[in-house]
């Protein structure tokens, strides 16, 4: 299974990019909007779709995005085409934020995402996006609950942890109220 390639954009499409590694060329699909802008040498995260006749690469730019849309192509309804339009259709965090406020304009705003499969994805990830971790990120609970304590939302708290460094949890919460302004 192809996760990610590195190499050279030389090639766009109207809906995909041939990025050459290593003298092969890999077609990888993008929305057109996302191919207008890519060029030169390129990291990309893939997933790979294997059918009876032929083999796709769903392209994305950042490890969030692509378990992103992992998540979504579980939900009953929503293939790859459409999970990647939607993971496109505003940051991994903001496509996030309106599953879990329950946004349903939001994703029938997207074309070829009605009424039924919004409602679907909703009601299957908002659960599971709250358990969610911040990718990449080991969060202090120590901290972060002295950051709830003073009155700072969960989610705030765990962004700002997630990229501070620090030896103690003091010192962690320290760096954090600098960040938030106190």
């Amino acid at each position: 299974m192809i996760a990610k390639l590195t190499g050279e954009v030389i090639y766009r499409g109207v809906s995909f990019v041939i990025v050459e590694c290593h003298d092969v060329g890999y077609q990888v699909m993008f929305p057109e909007e996302v191919v207008r802008g890519l060029s030169g040498t390129v990291s990309v995260f893939a997933h790979e779709v294997i059918r009876e006749n032929e083999r796709e690469l769903f392209g994305f730019l950042s490890i969030d995005a692509l378990e992103l849309f992992w998540r979504l192509i579980r939900v009953s309804g929503v293939g790859p085409r459409s999970g990647q339009k939607i993971v496109f259709a505003a940051s991994v965090r903001e496509v996030r934020d309106h599953i879990m406020k329950g946004n349903i304009a939001f994703f029938k705003g997207i074309s070829g995402i009605g009424m039924k499969t919004a409602q679907k994805i909703i009601l299957e990830l908002k659960g599971e996006l709250t358990e969610a971790p911040v990718a990449g990120a080991s969060i202090d609970p120590d901290a972060l609950e002295a950051l709830v304590g003073l009155g700072y939302p969960r989610k705030q708290s765990e962004e700002i942890l997630a990229m501070i460094d620090a030896e103690s949890s003091e010192e962690r919460v320290t760096k954090a109220l600098k960040m938030m302004g106190r």
